[in-house]
């Protein structure tokens, strides 16, 4: 038998380096251990189980749902978004062990993306779930839990179903719609809306699996909703007051509402033509829609600069004098951020199948591997340099390291890079993860 040829690579700044890919059983992934570690300590993806119905036929099932979801899941945690990537991956000894076990084959690019075409609806729906539950469970037990409504543009390439043009993004596009928990950054709940859906489109629905689950057993929890101005709609207001949620959400201008501010406006115009110094008032009044069914409380933020007047209005039924009330609004940016790391360090906006469907479901799988992100870092990075770094560089600190893999009768070895600086790093997050609770079987 002819010995394996392998291509070589030579470097013109030094004549004796060869490079080729005959390097052995090798990860570039070595961290993933330690997420997978926690997920097992918190029992996350396990729940993946019950939450999805197997739609293929048993007789040509050769990977198991669990592993597969769980492949596709830890693909996007280590930044392989695509299905494509995961011909060469399933070769992978980490990925086999997080997903499965070790030297077993994983699913091929093609029975990914055949599984994803295939789940149904209600599958989706219950996944939808899991970012509530997963919060339930090991999200922060006391204070107030703040609920950031927002969406974000997920641009669309040729003949996707229901992909449409937004006149406001000047682009064809998905729109989904998300809903975070404004202190932890856990992602409660996602939607995939049509690109010409906006506003408050399908967040009733959302809002009220949200809001149910984290009442349950605690009808007294402390819940609250902030928003900007495209949610601000009768039957959200009616909504909120109906849940006892206490919210803050953006108010469009109109000649009404700004006739309540023409004096402080003209007073902090003349101020600011004085001094010359960027100043800020603050104002409340109430105000009745011609769609509202009673008057509600308005708190007015007035701002003159050298750009000019700027006035933003805000509708609530939160006690406290208006600046702190923009105060606690503003906080709502804290999404925009969370928004970047769903985008840019998880990729939720590579949707990239022709079906509807098959995108809402990617759109979930992103969002698993989002939340998972997310609760490493919050249970096993708190005490350390990485506690508010963003999720791509707890990949890029954490995650993606070198390691030699080496089958032995008794263990598998994973022998890290020698030369890496972020051992004590590791060794520590293990320590911390060790002394987790384990979660019932």
């Amino acid at each position: 038998m002819a010995a394996e040829c392998h291509t070589q690579f030579g470097f013109s700044f030094q004549s004796k380096v060869r490079v080729d890919f005959a390097g052995g059983t090798i990860t570039s992934d070595g961290g993933l251990l330690l997420l997978r570690e926690l997920d097992e300590r918190l029992g996350l993806t396990q729940q993946l189980t019950t939450a999805v119905r197997d739609p293929r036929d048993r007789r040509y099932i050769t990977h198991d749902l669990l592993t597969v979801l769980r492949q596709r899941v830890y693909q996007i945690a280590a930044g392989y978004e695509d299905a494509n990537d995961a011909t060469t991956l399933r070769h992978d000894p980490t990925l086999q062990v997080v997903a499965h076990r070790p030297g077993v084959e994983l699913a091929s690019q093609p029975t990914l993306s055949r599984l994803e075409n295939e789940i149904e609806w209600g599958s989706i729906a219950r996944l939808t779930r899991l970012g509530v539950e997963w919060f339930a469970a090991h999200g922060p037990a006391a204070g107030e839990v703040i609920l950031d409504v927002d969406s974000t543009d997920d641009p669309t390439h040729g003949a996707q179903q229901l992909s449409f043009f937004n006149g406001h993004y000047d682009e064809h596009m998905y729109h989904p719609l998300l809903v975070f928990e404004g202190s932890s950054g856990l992602l409660l709940g996602s939607r995939l809306r049509a690109g010409n859906e906006g506003g408050a489109t399908r967040l009733l629905p959302l809002l009220r699996s949200i809001v149910g689950r984290l009442r349950a057993g605690r009808p007294g929890r402390r819940l609250a909703l902030r928003a900007d101005g495209g949610f601000c709609n009768p039957e959200v207001l009616a909504y909120a007051e109906q849940a006892q949620l206490r919210y803050a959400i953006g108010l469009p201008t109109n000649s009404v509402l700004q006739a309540h501010v023409a004096h402080a406006c003209a007073q902090a115009q003349k101020t600011f033509a004085r001094h010359r110094e960027p100043l800020r008032r603050f104002r409340a009044f109430w105000y009745r829609a011609e769609s509202w069914p009673a008057a509600r409380r308005v708190c007015a933020k007035i701002e003159v600069t050298e750009l000019g007047l700027n006035v933003r209005f805000v509708v609530t039924n939160r006690g406290g004098k208006p600046a702190a009330i923009f105060a606690w609004y503003n906080a709502r940016g804290q999404a925009e951020n969370f928004i970047k790391d769903l985008k840019c360090d998880v990729a939720a906006d590579r949707l990239s199948c022709h079906g509807f469907r098959a995108n809402a479901l990617r759109l979930q799988l992103h969002a698993l591997a989002y939340n998972l992100l997310v609760l490493f870092r919050q249970h096993a990075l708190a005490a350390t340099v990485l506690a508010r770094a963003t999720l791509g560089t707890v990949r890029l600190r954490l995650f993606k390291v070198g390691a030699r893999v080496r089958h032995t009768a008794r263990h598998l070895w994973v022998h890290l890079a020698t030369g890496w600086p972020g051992q004590a790093l590791y060794r520590a997050v293990w320590a911390i993860l060790h002394r987790l609770r384990a979660a019932p079987a």
